[in-house]
């Protein structure tokens, strides 16, 4: 080898040992800040929380309630004896969130059947249910049509010869065979008949749709005495959560200016149990019964047309005026500078209301994030970072990401100077050694790179993006409590395990939890909010073309929307 040769090997080895020893060298420092509060980061200390706010007791916490308000109590008494101050201009850990709750009224509702027999009044909640959430008070009277087994195929048709218009159509729920698949992503096989049961009878003029709950369902009321859910619709007071309109998708050459739509008008849908169901068939508890065991067995029911009945609904409303909270904490930055800048850690506390006697106990969801974060702040107590650390646990994330969009809005410190927003939102399930991140490179690549190099120097999991586009059919991009942040130009991130088959329903409970993982995923969390805090910066905006500064202004933004929404 000639000399030059030789030296130009040199140069070259002599570049790489130098550039590796500064990935290791700022490998190292992600990993220094934070080193001696991260060993308080143990599964261990993270059981007795979980077993708490986790317990079926909560009735699964959903906004607004007492039980959310109890555990909310409960953080904020954590929170004050890790030491933790309150933010909020009246020196409370609360943000109170004020809402009108809108419930059906069990005196004016009713449910009335007139047939060769007479009049029959039936009540709700006891007879009758209705969803509530869109839609004003109503009263529709007309005549009935018992559909029988013909919209309980896989094929959709319905024979003329009875007319539906001006009708209300009796319907028996649908049961889709074991291992039916639904049709589109994100949806149910039941929800989607549901869905097309309703184009077609709209289409066939029908007033609405009178549906008659399973064997299943009737049956878990009848065991348990109970009687239907009582709905409610919220509206939240001083709170904008209105995402902009997306840009028209192109229309493809030589088709149609505009689809046919539905027809106009209004179109109802009622429930209703099995004594409910008979007396406006005009037949016996049994002969209902028989009806669902014909379908199961794949057996025809007749349908028909009632020209001797009618049926008159009414469905009015109660308004009440409720709050539900925010909890807010705040831990001061150990700079003198840097702790007028602030990063918030945020999960939320919320979960669902019971369904029917179930209770959804919400420990992945999301009682995880909400006690993670608690231990977060003890290993903060430790080691602050330079800037101030805002901890939130958003109330009603499960209603739209409310809790959030009111913080950003009413925010106690000015948003522009927020660096960014950490999300903890299910952390306990699937890959015991992976974590999705959702968020992280759409506004400043520094947060991304942060995860990347934190996680490189400590606990090494694996890092997934396969729901961090917009795009996604799962919409995951917008479906939590980071996403508010980001609206407002705020970097920010979901942290997030993915869902299980148990999401959202009575299964999601503290002994599926994973301690080894939720203690991984916090650990990575409190040495990525370490690294963030003590930047000499505030992360920059280098990610999104729209978006320059900090502030409201950036609501108006249009992220990439999903072509299937769930």
């Amino acid at each position: 080898m000639s000399t030059r040769r030789r030296t130009w090997w040199l140069a070259l080895a002599l570049m790489v040992a130098v550039v590796a020893a500064g990935l290791a060298a700022q490998g190292a420092r992600a990993g220094a800040a934070g080193a001696r509060g991260v060993k308080l980061i143990t599964a261990a200390d993270m059981k007795a929380p979980m077993r708490f706010l986790g317990a079926r007791e909560f009735r699964g916490r959903p906004a607004p309630s007492v039980e959310l308000d109890i555990a909310s109590r409960y953080i904020a008494l954590e929170a004050e004896r890790i030491g933790l101050k309150p933010l909020m201009p009246n020196g409370s850990f609360f943000q109170d969130l004020p809402v009108e709750v809108t419930t059906m009224s069990s005196a004016r509702s009713h449910l009335r059947v007139s047939g060769p027999g007479g009049e029959l009044r039936l009540s709700f909640p006891q007879a009758f249910t209705t969803s509530i959430r869109t839609g004003g008070e109503w009263t529709a009277l007309g005549g009935l049509v018992f559909a029988g087994s013909a919209l309980n195929g896989a094929e959709l048709k319905w024979d003329d010869a009875i007319d539906l218009r001006g009708r209300w159509v009796v319907l028996l729920e649908y049961a889709p065979p074991p291992g039916t698949t639904a049709p589109s992503a994100g949806t149910t096989p039941a929800a989607s008949t549901a869905a097309a049961r309703t184009r077609l009878l709209r289409e066939k003029g029908a007033i609405g749709t009178i549906t008659v709950i399973s064997r299943e369902r009737e049956e878990n009321l009848a065991k348990q005495g109970l009687t239907f859910d009582v709905g409610e619709r919220l509206r939240w007071l001083d709170v904008d959560t209105v995402n902009p309109a997306p840009p028209p998708a192109p229309r493809p050459a030589g088709s149609p200016a505009q689809a046919p739509s539905a027809p106009a008008g209004p179109f109802y849908a009622v429930e209703v149990r099995h004594d409910a169901a008979a007396a406006i068939l005009g037949v016996t508890a049994d002969q209902v019964r028989g009806y669902f065991a014909a379908v199961a067995a794949n057996q025809p029911v007749a349908a028909r047309a009632m020209a001797d009945r009618s049926l008159d609904v009414a469905v009015m409303f109660e308004r009440t005026r409720r709050t539900t909270p925010n909890v807010v904490a705040y831990l001061p930055g150990s700079d003198p500078v840097l702790k007028d800048e602030y990063l918030v850690i945020g999960s939320h506390h919320d979960h669902l209301n019971a369904r029917e006697g179930r209770i959804l106990p919400g420990a992945d969801d999301n009682a995880s994030g909400s006690v993670a974060m608690l231990t977060l702040a003890k290993a903060m107590m430790v080691e602050r970072p330079k800037r101030s650390v805002i901890f939130v646990w958003h109330t009603a994330e499960e209603r739209g990401l409310v809790g959030a969009y009111y913080f950003v809005q009413h925010c106690p410190v000015p948003v522009e100077k927020i660096t960014a927003n950490l999300n903890l939102d299910m952390i306990t399930r699937n890959d015991p050694n992976g974590i999705y991140l959702i968020g992280s490179n759409k506004i400043s690549s520094e947060l991304d790179k942060s995860f990347k190099d934190v996680n490189a120097a400590s606990v090494k999991l694996t890092l997934d993006y396969k729901y961090e586009d917009p795009g996604e059919p799962n919409r995951f991009f917008f479906r939590s409590d980071h996403y508010p942040y980001m609206r407002y130009g705020i970097p920010g991130v979901w942290i997030f395990c993915g869902t299980t088959p148990d999401y959202h329903t009575e299964r999601d409970v503290e002994e599926r939890v994973d301690y080894a993982k939720m203690e991984k995923v916090t650990r990575l969390t409190y040495l990525v909010a370490m690294d963030v805090g003590n930047r000499p910066a505030l992360l920059p905006l280098d990610l999104h073309p729209e978006i320059k500064t900090r502030g409201p202004q950036n609501m108006k933004v249009v992220w990439q929307r999903p072509a299937t929404a769930r």
